[in-house]
């Protein structure tokens, strides 16, 4: 994807002061002291912001739940959370914004009901809904201004703290008609992950959650379609963000696959979502033929200042920030069964035809650019003629109908109709 400037910047000072006063007023943060101040982070901050990063960065096989416990068990559970919501909660919440910056950029538009209902599964400190109501305005696909967001979280302390701070958010950025409502739960995927009486959502989000359950892949995919096909309204859409691990990203691959599957073996039962990021298709994804192979997004931003007097402190490098995702779309009820519609339908920027998206940064190899590109021929290794005048090819980059010879281990593109 490609981050918009304004974005990038949107995080930096008001996210800042606004925490500042947050966690002061709340009684988070002692009287006396800043976010910068490096005699209450290495005392009371530093030491939970390794562990937890310990935890995320785990392999699939050792986690075991590991989480969990933790937050149950840790010596001082309220400098935990707050840790976490000091260290995490903005890189999660940059990250959900720049996926609806990208649809913006694409051309998305809302075409859901007037009045917005969203949910949040394994909401946080409310990462989601507080990273998209910054954003909003550099990343206008028409969301309603006027709605509501459902939080689920088994810990209630950490919900209590991410309802206050997304109605905080709200408040700051004028989204005075987003409301909250709590849900303290566990989420069991071998039950439905709602009660059948629960109403339906039209926007759908979870963000660092699908990888925390031990199911297979094809279980949550199965789940998660029912879930959808009974909870979710038409052009409702979904919003999933995993971590970029090679693991757990490929966790989120076989999801996919499995919804592929499922709408092509019986349309008529499961026909009603349509995949719109990162593929710009439903082409089979070629990362899964490579058990080393996986993909992932990484995006830049201004970060706060004292989260880089945190890094500072902990050795860790927030520049970028890696993820995985993935966005769906439900179909209108009156056009099932039927065939996907054309991206270009739903994705106004786009043109007609053919996608390949780069998946690499591009470097000089000659008179060439190199890099990767993956689209509806999968994925491939591709050369450009570096042109006077033309910028860099940029990771993220969409090239339509591209004029392309060769094979997947040499392309040569030859013209583009669009680089957008």
């Amino acid at each position: 994807m490609k981050t918009s400037p304004e974005l990038i910047k949107a995080f930096f000072d008001p996210l800042e002061t606004l925490l500042q006063e947050f966690t002061l007023t709340n009684g988070l943060l002692p009287a006396d002291e800043t976010l910068r101040s490096k005699r209450f982070l290495v005392r009371s901050v530093v030491p939970h912001i390794e562990r937890l990063s310990s935890l995320f960065n785990r392999e699939e096989a050792e986690k075991d739940s590991a989480l969990e416990p933790y937050w149950k068990l840790g010596s001082n559970p309220a400098n935990l959370r707050l840790a976490y919501f000091l260290a995490f909660m903005p890189t999660n919440a940059f990250r959900m914004a720049s996926v609806f910056s990208e649809l913006a950029r694409l051309g998305f538009k809302w075409s859901g009901s007037e009045t917005l209902r969203a949910i949040d599964f394994g909401c946080g400190p409310a990462s989601s809904a507080s990273g998209l109501a910054l954003a909003l305005k550099h990343c206008d696909i028409g969301l309603p201004t006027k709605g509501s967001w459902a939080l689920m979280e088994q810990d209630a302390a950490i919900l209590k703290m991410g309802t206050k701070w997304a109605e905080t958010v709200f408040a700051h950025t004028g989204l005075t008609s987003w409301s909250t409502r709590e849900f303290s739960r566990k989420v069991d995927f071998t039950q439905p992950l709602l009660p059948r009486t629960a109403p339906k959502f039209n926007l759908w989000v979870s963000s660092y959650f699908l990888n925390e359950h031990p199911l297979t892949p094809e279980a949550l995919a199965q789940r998660m379609m029912e879930s959808w096909k009974t909870h979710l309204e038409e052009n409702g859409l979904v919003v999933l963000i995993e971590p970029a691990l090679r693991l757990q990203s490929r966790k989120l691959l076989a999801i996919r696959k499995e919804i592929l599957r499922l709408k092509a073996e019986d349309p008529s039962r499961w026909d009603f979502m349509q995949i719109l990021l990162p593929c710009l298709g439903s082409q089979n994804c070629e990362a899964l033929s490579d058990a080393e192979d996986w993909c992932h997004e990484d995006v830049s931003w201004e970060r706060p200042e004292y989260l880089r007097v945190i890094e500072r402190m902990t050795g860790m490098d927030r520049k970028t920030l890696p993820f995985s995702y993935l966005v769906l779309v439900r179909k209108p009820a009156k056009k099932l069964p039927a065939k996907d519609l054309d991206l270009s339908e739903i994705l106004k920027n786009l043109p007609r035809g053919r996608h390949d998206r780069l998946v690499s940064p591009s470097h000089p190899e000659g008179s060439d650019w190199e890099f990767f590109t993956c689209g509806a021929k999968g994925k491939r290794r591709c050369r450009m003629k570096d042109r006077d005048g033309e910028e860099k090819p940029l990771r993220g980059e969409i090239l339509c109908n591209a004029q392309t010879r060769g094979d997947r281990n040499s392309t040569r593109i030859d013209k583009v109709d669009a680089r957008i």
